[in-house]
């Protein structure tokens, strides 16, 4: 029996349809099948998120997918939302160097985040009941995870962002149904048994030609369309004879713009691996650490490793702490921040640094500047204890961003401040370069950073020796730079004269706004640093764990509210679980630390720590990271810093 019922015709046969529903959408066929973003950068009738599909034993639970709420009020209507102009912010001229990249209103992510915050914790309480289901569900749930931190922080165009929405939309919708499908439907199919079927919920539903499938979809409230063909038609009771919505009525049916067709069968289960296939970006980032030829440097760079700015010994005269008070009921006793303005004299009572062996900047001392990062005491002494009579294993000379200390290394405040404004000027290019891993991100050395501060990223011009002896070395590694970043600036819509190009009316970086970039540049290389440490130290790949270290778990685009959370907190009881996490990655390092505090850690969960432990084990895992990094990349480590100013000031 049926509510609503209709005629249809398939490959030459006629069919009725049956349905629990109140009307009967077309068959999703079209000849010579190819999947293919249409003009709202989504798959059509092919998208089981907009349109039923032939069941799949595979994919059983598309048909509990949600329909296109009516209420919009509701905060998951949100995913059934499609992005316009106005939704898409672009940097005002003079701000930055790229033309035509943006982000999503902040207050659109905020949207965006709310639902996925809520299913994230169903899926955890959920995951007992899920095991049979975790291959396809968890890079599900990671899509979802990695699809919206991709939004919040990757500069996009504006045709970019609405393809990186909708698949956001699209993986939200099939998690939630594949939950919902374990948890709530599935038990009702299985137990069958004489009741009556419950209301049919607002989901997608599907077509089948297997009564079962129609039985176990009718038990669980699923919409379900039934095709028999006409001839099998004896007693059935229609209520109402229907005719077939067509998706041309309710959805885009043009292509996008130079929409590439990807050929496919008909069935389900291919059209839906090709749409998982185009909409899947795991991870979004590629970790530059893998071992990458940079043709502007003599280095072959396993990893980034950047320098921190130095740190004066204890007892300076010049040194004092910017103590905070505990706060959430923690003490801050080993993490007060300590000012940048003191001297650059101090170093390590172990051994010299290259750098100062040469007469440079001791990369193990915090440098006297203004516009320096207030640092972290438990990081700072950790950096200032490195034994350096140790031999490094290897030496490494390239950074995934520039280390602070370069930015505002020169003693001339009118050179720092070209460095600050061309760092704040190519920093969407910058992080767009990091962040796609379409566009080569091969690292840098310090030398080419400071080329890039200084301006010189535009096409390179022959500069030649004068006697004919061949191009100056300025220009070789002009030439080197420019092919490392051209097609990242050309990703970002700009030719070789706009690479530099600066606002005649550029306004001066203030103290705070210098110290907000420094700790967003050096944030992203310790996060990059440590998954690289923990790579190479453990040989093991998971970056999912080390993510778990840091504030907010992102590695780039870090709002500046986590520059006093996390491993930067004033709080040592909020600081504590970070380190634990970091502590734990270090039972797989080698070297392997030789502190019993960390041994502790690693060897129990649950373990009740006082203020007096807890401080041991940030003040032991500080220095074996710093320790362990040299040993490695014969190297200072960038170590986390924490800004102490009200954002705004």
């Amino acid at each position: 029996d049926a509510r609503v019922s209709t005629i249809i015709r398939f490959d030459g046969e006629s069919y009725y349809v049956a349905t629990n529903a109140s009307y009967v959408p077309a068959l999703p066929i079209r000849p010579n099948h190819s999947v293919f973003l249409r003009e709202d950068m989504r798959f059509g009738e092919d998208d089981p998120t907009l349109w039923p599909q032939n069941y799949s034993s595979f994919f059983c639970h598309l048909g509990a997918i949600r329909r296109k709420l009516l209420d919009t009020l509701r905060k998951i209507a949100i995913m059934w939302w499609d992005p316009a102009p106005e939704d898409f912010i672009v940097p005002e001229t003079g701000l930055t160097v790229t033309r035509g990249l943006g982000k999503l209103k902040h207050t659109r992510i905020a949207q965006l985040a709310a639902p996925i915050e809520t299913f994230l914790e169903q899926y955890q309480t959920a995951r007992p009941q899920l095991t049979k289901v975790q291959d396809l569900l968890e890079p599900l749930v990671q899509q979802v995870r990695l699809g919206l931190e991709r939004i919040q922080i990757l500069p996009s165009t504006f045709n970019q962002m609405v393809v990186g929405v909708t698949a956001l939309q699209r993986t939200f919708l099939e998690a939630e149904a594949l939950v919902r499908y374990m948890t709530d439907f599935k038990p009702r199919m299985v137990d069958l048994g004489s009741k009556s079927p419950p209301p049919v919920e607002h989901c997608v539903g599907v077509f089948t030609i297997d009564p079962a499938i129609a039985r176990q979809f009718s038990a669980a409230g699923l919409p379900y369309w039934l095709l028999r063909p006409t001839w099998t038609f004896t007693t059935e009771n229609i209520l109402e004879v229907v005719t077939p919505r067509p998706p041309a009525d309710y959805l885009m049916h043009d292509p996008a713009p130079d929409a590439t067709h990807f050929s496919t069968k008909p069935d389900t289960d291919s059209k839906y691996a090709v749409i998982h296939k185009l909409s899947s970006k795991v991870p979004w980032y590629k970790v530059p650490f893998a071992g990458t030829s940079n043709p502007g440097s003599s280095a072959v760079s396993p990893a980034a490793a950047t320098s921190n700015p130095p740190a004066t010994p204890r007892g300076s005269a010049s040194t004092h702490r910017q103590r905070g008070g505990p706060s959430h009921g923690g003490p801050s006793r080993s993490g007060p921040s300590r000012s940048s303005s003191r001297s650059g004299s101090g170093g390590s009572s172990h051994g010299t640094s290259t750098a100062a062996s040469k007469g440079g900047q001791d990369k193990f001392a915090l440098l006297e500047r203004d516009e320096m990062l207030p640092s972290i005491s438990v990081w700072e002494d950790a950096l200032k204890a490195v034994d350096r009579s140790i031999s490094p294993s290897k030496t490494d000379s390239l950074y995934v961003f520039p280390e602070p200390a370069l930015v505002v290394s020169s003693d001339n405040v009118a050179r720092r401040q070209l460095f600050l404004q061309n760092l704040s000027l190519m920093m969407d290019v910058l992080i767009y370069r990091l962040g796609d891993p379409d566009t080569p991100h091969d690292l840098l050395s310090g030398q080419q950073w400071r080329d890039v501060l200084v301006g010189n990223a535009r096409a390179p011009r022959m500069v030649m020796r004068q006697g004919g002896g061949g191009q100056t070395q300025a220009s070789a590694r002009s030439i080197g730079l420019h092919e490392l970043l051209v097609p990242a600036f050309r990703a970002c819509g700009l030719e070789n004269e706009d690479f530099t190009a600066m606002p005649g009316t550029a306004q001066p970086i203030t103290v705070h706004r210098a110290q907000e970039m420094l700790w967003m540049v050096a944030e992203t290389n310790f996060r990059f640093e440590l998954l690289a440490l923990d790579h190479h130290a453990s040989r093991l790949e998971r970056p999912e764990e080390c993510r778990k270290c840091f504030a907010g778990g992102q590695l780039m685009g870090m709002p500046l509210r986590q520059s006093k959370e996390g491993l930067a907190s004033m709080s040592l009881v909020i600081r504590h679980p970070f380190f634990l996490r970091i502590a734990r990655l270090m039972g797989h390092w080698h070297p392997r630390s030789r502190s019993a505090i960390i041994a502790e850690a690693q060897a129990s969960e649950s373990r009740e720590w006082s203020q007096e432990k807890m401080l041991e084990l940030e003040d032991a895992v500080a220095r074996h990271y710093t320790q362990a990094f040299y040993k490695l990349f014969g190297r200072a480590a960038v170590i986390p810093s924490r800004l102490v100013h009200e954002f705004g000031t």
